[in-house]
């Protein structure tokens, strides 16, 4: 039997499939933060998960940059890899100078100062990259004090991008809401929502 769907319909269909997409992205990015803390806790003994309710925006920022490394050294082991990316959440999202000495010594017992310095480069460039492109945005500064609150949008980015063809001004409440859920009391809706508006208007321009 041949189903006909109108041009709504068929709108709504593509959209659902774009927004549950991205959700399923920032469920990932969670994911990857709790393997990470558990890893680092059970490895060297640190607990970072007092860092959970920044754990998506903090893997946004961290994760591309893991498998950045992953791929210039496949001779990581899963605990150096951890162990060197929480020294760039440390270094970027925390200032507790204890902790950070505590992962700095662990990687300089295990010969990794040059592939973290490799790893601190690339974060830089990165946190360079994101901070011009939401600035780019013309979002009020008082709006987004700590950009760095956002680096959750860098893995979706593609994707925000496949959302803004054919873009009519639908789907984006319901998106944040999704994303929001994640985040609890850390970020609030209407700063998703307008960071996630102005990102999909400019791809579309």
């Amino acid at each position: 039997m041949k189903i006909i769907v109108n041009e709504s319909q068929y709108k709504k269909i593509i959209l659902e499939t774009r927004t549950k997409k991205i959700t399923n992205t920032i469920k990932k990015l969670k994911d990857f933060f709790d393997e990470l803390s558990t890893d680092v806790k059970t490895q060297i003994g640190l607990d970072i998960n007092f860092l959970a309710t920044w754990g998506v925006t903090i893997a946004g920022f961290v994760s591309p940059i893991s498998k950045f490394m992953e791929g210039l050294y496949p001779e990581l082991s899963k605990t150096e890899l951890a162990l060197l990316c929480t020294g760039i959440i440390l270094t970027y999202y925390q200032s507790n100078k204890d902790k950070l000495k505590l992962v700095l010594d662990k990687i300089k017992e295990g010969n990794l100062v040059s592939k973290f310095n490799v790893m601190l480069s690339k974060a830089e460039e990165l946190k360079n990259v994101f901070i011009n492109f939401i600035d780019s945005l013309a979002i009020p500064l008082a709006k987004i004090s700590n950009m760095l609150a956002y680096t959750f949008i860098i893995p979706i980015i593609p994707d925000l991008y496949d959302m803004a063809q054919g873009y009519d001004g639908m789907g984006i409440s319901e998106l944040s809401n999704r994303v929001l859920m994640f985040f609890g009391t850390t970020v609030t809706g209407n700063l998703i929502k307008n960071l996630l508006q102005e990102i999909v208007k400019r791809f579309k321009s």
